[in-house]
């Protein structure tokens, strides 16, 4: 079993849940892209104070930020092949499972082992993996 850590009290669940719908709402429509990354940059603050701590520190919290963006620019490239979905179904789900092992991986870099199960869950650690349904992605 992974060592412990202690990073300061966690959000609770529903904290949690009520600190992501307040982030939410009344955005606009399209949110620019400041806004918009302005946004994933407080979800991510939120998801480490919940599932590591309010005292994580902020040189690694800067770490897993950089991370996610390298991240979402890969999903962009994936939402690509999303649109292309009938041609290239199974090389999407591919890239969908890699982009879950890669995460869990770049995450890894910064965290320690206890700190990416409580993150990710014992399970995502051990397998990462995004739910994809090759059939729902052929007939789109």
């Amino acid at each position: 079993m992974p060592e412990a850590f202690d990073h300061g009290p966690r959000l609770t669940d529903a904290e949690y849940d009520r600190a992501i719908v307040a982030l939410h709402s009344g955005l606009p429509p399209k949110p620019s892209r400041d806004l918009d990354r302005q946004i994933r940059r407080r979800a991510l603050d939120l998801a480490i104070d919940h599932r590591l701590g309010r005292h994580f520190p902020h040189d690694r919290r800067e770490a897993l930020w950089a991370i996610q963006q390298r991240v979402d620019r890969r999903r962009g490239r994936l939402l690509f092949k999303y649109l292309l979905r009938r041609f290239l179904a199974r090389g999407l789900a591919r890239d969908a499972q890699g982009l879950a092992r890669g995460l869990v991986a770049e995450y890894a870099t910064v965290l320690t082992p206890a700190e990416l199960e409580a993150y990710f869950g014992a399970e995502e650690v051990r397998h990462p993996a995004l739910p994809v349904d090759l059939d729902v992605l052929r007939k789109g």
